[in-house]
């Protein structure tokens, strides 16, 4: 079973992030872009679904962090967010995310985004 890890600040959408993928998926879910370092520290997802915008660390540290470790660099990562800003995308898109989810999530287009990722190797 492919494991995603989830990382948003605000729990109503984690749970919601989580409840949409918790039956094909195993999830992980973690309220910090700090907490999300330390975690990869022991335990290397499949995935993770990164929301940008976070207090103290957002997702592109985080992603800037992950760049930096051999060990992490190559997580696909899928970024969130309510920001439709080119700019936002754009900079996402240069750390290396795979895809970019606009917030209000839709439970189907969260679900095919993420089952994309694997497409290929089958």
């Amino acid at each position: 079973m492919k494991h995603i890890l989830l990382v948003d600040d605000v729990s109503t959408n984690l749970k919601c992030e989580g409840m949409i993928l918790q039956d094909i998926y195993k999830v992980t879910m973690l309220k910090a872009g700090e907490e999300a370092i330390e975690y990869l520290k022991t335990t290397i997802p499949d995935l993770m679904i990164l929301d940008i915008r976070m207090k103290n660390m957002d997702g592109y540290e985080v992603m800037e962090h992950m760049n930096g470790n051999p060990a992490t660099a190559n997580i696909p990562v899928m970024l969130l967010t309510a920001d439709y800003k080119q700019e936002s995308r754009a900079r996402g898109i240069a750390l290396g995310a795979i895809d970019f989810i606009t917030k209000p999530v839709d439970p189907q287009t969260l679900l095919d985004r993420v089952a994309a990722v694997w497409e290929t190797e089958e």
